[in-house]
């Protein structure tokens, strides 16, 4: 049924364009949260989910130094952000330091 076949494309179409809409402001957040906490000599380091669909999970990881808690600093929980107070090795094997200079890879690919 060419009507359906056409139904689906457009709203495969818009739906695109809203989730791309949508990854772009979350990991616009993700890389400015990166970047205040490097203003303050914080170590941050991130991996990108390459695993299951951002809307099964999440975006990534975003380990920053410090011992803070998610939710009070942000008043909410978020799944993708992490403190630790002291960082290993072990802790961000898979993981790219983050520093100004490479904010951009802070990022997900749809």
């Amino acid at each position: 049924m060419k009507v359906l076949e056409s139904l689906w494309k457009d709203t495969k179409d818009r739906f695109d364009k809203v989730e791309k809409s949508l990854v772009d402001c979350y990991v616009a957040f993700l890389r400015e949260v990166a970047r205040v906490y490097l203003e303050q000599s914080r170590r941050v380091f991130f991996r990108e989910n390459r695993i299951v669909h951002w809307g099964e999970w999440n975006f990534g990881t975003l380990i920053v130094e410090g011992d803070e808690e998610v939710d009070e600093v942000f008043g909410d929980y978020i799944s993708e952000i992490r403190f630790e107070p002291e960082i290993s090795e072990k802790a961000t094997k898979g993981y790219l330091q983050i520093k100004e200079d490479n904010l951009e890879n802070i990022r997900y690919q749809i």
